[in-house]
């Protein structure tokens, strides 16, 4: 059942104009869904094996080799209990790390999964028929990276698609004994096996790579998650394609996750502004942030941009930020100042101010350490590659991080 579509007008940042006048004073202010029809090669008829093969013995060598993947390629669809297949092409490394695709509602929404953060970029037409939260920089999240919470994806790639994560869930559903079937998939010989869940179908060469999976109930071994049915083919990238994932992944981290927003909690100015001047320009401008949200954990950094403005004197701004954790209140505050000389003559200017509320999914600490720390997962899953051999030579010759 696809998600109801809401039609909002996303409001502006609240600016707030306060005007004072004093001599040598300034004043300012659940859907059922048949996976049957998503079995890629399903207009192939299936052939019975002539001999039965035993099941165990190939779950085994596909989940080792799965586990101990440096990488997993992702093409296929996904959906969680409430919602409809959705078109994914993803890329997830050993360490979590995940950029694609996903196609929802008809828009392409890129993906990005580092450090146990999600990120999302799509156009408008995405985000204005989601039921996220009216936050005051909703209006530019169609300009910027948005950090979201994976359950606003339907899906936690690091969690469940990362190889040896993977391999952990598709070994607690496997079958004590059972046997394998021979069928032909896209022309090629694979053996299936059914699951208690799903289906997997392997390569009947050995290792007997895993091929492709359909699964109706794809959640973390450990802990409460909701069931997610995945209809995936399944590839293992070569060194090339994991350099340049981790190469381009790195790039955005240092460039346009630095302004990325976030999404997580709904954030709101408590009560009026605050904006104060002093005899010589010295000017002020104040307010205490509010998370409206119903989450009991999450910190989001908050960023106050206020911009103070006379006609005669000109135009000065100044910002603030903190971190706002849920439930919680921070105060923002900051100040510019005129630098007028004292004067016989006291005249009064009328100054107008405005304040902007937005947010930032990364401090400027969490900035520079995100690219040391996919760089060091970079020499660690290309070392993997064909036993090590596919670590760079400088990798190879200095410490890590370096």
């Amino acid at each position: 059942m696809a998600p109801a579509e809401t039609t909002r007008q996303r409001p502006r940042g609240p600016f707030v104009t306060v005007a004072a006048a004093a001599a040598l004073t300034f004043g300012a202010a659940g859907c059922a869904i048949d996976l049957s029809h998503w079995r890629p090669g399903a207009e192939e008829e299936a052939s019975p094996s002539p001999t039965p093969v035993e099941a165990a013995p190939l779950l085994e060598s596909a989940l080792d080799q799965l586990a101990e993947a440096p990488a997993v390629r992702l093409q296929g669809q996904f959906a969680d209990s409430d919602g409809q297949p959705r078109e994914s092409t993803l890329l997830v490394a050993d360490s979590g790390a995940t950029s694609g695709t996903v196609d929802v509602d008809g828009t392409e929404v890129q993906v990005t999964q580092v450090d146990g953060r999600m990120f999302l970029s799509a156009d408008d037409s995405y985000w204005l028929t989601q039921s996220l939260y009216d936050n005051p920089d909703s209006d530019s999240y169609a300009e910027h990276w948005v950090q979201v919470r994976p359950e606003v994806l339907g899906i936690d790639p690091q969690t469940v698609l990362a190889p040896a994560e993977l391999a952990e869930i598709l070994r607690a559903q496997a079958p004590d004994g059972g046997t394998a079937t021979e069928e032909k998939l896209d022309g090629n010989p694979v053996y299936r096996i059914d699951l208690a869940n799903g289906k997997m179908w392997l390569d009947k060469e050995a290792p007997h790579d895993l091929l492709r999976m359909e699964i109706t109930d794809l959640a973390p071994t450990e802990g409460e998650a909701p069931a997610i049915r995945t209809a995936f083919n399944l590839s293992q990238p070569d060194q090339a394609d994991l350099e340049t994932f981790y190469d381009d992944l790195i790039a955005l981290t240092e460039d346009d996750l630095t302004s990325a927003r976030d999404s997580r909690l709904i954030v709101q100015w408590e009560g009026e502004l605050s904006l104060d001047c002093e005899t010589g320009g010295a000017c002020s401008v104040s307010g205490t942030v509010t998370d409206m949200s119903d989450s009991d954990s999450g910190t989001v950094l908050v960023r106050m941009d206020a911009t103070m403005n006379n006609a005669e004197l000109g135009e000065k701004k100044c910002n603030d930020s903190a971190a706002l954790e849920a439930g919680g209140t921070v105060d923002l505050s900051c100040g510019v100042d005129y630098a007028l000389a004292p004067s016989a003559n006291p005249q009064s200017y009328e100054i107008e101010g405005e304040a902007l509320l937005s947010t930032r999914a990364l401090s400027g600490s969490a900035a520079e350490e995100l690219p040391a720390k996919l760089k060091d997962q970079r020499e660690a899953t290309l070392a993997k590659v064909d036993g090590g051999a596919g670590q760079s030579p400088e990798a190879s010759a200095s410490p890590s991080g370096n």
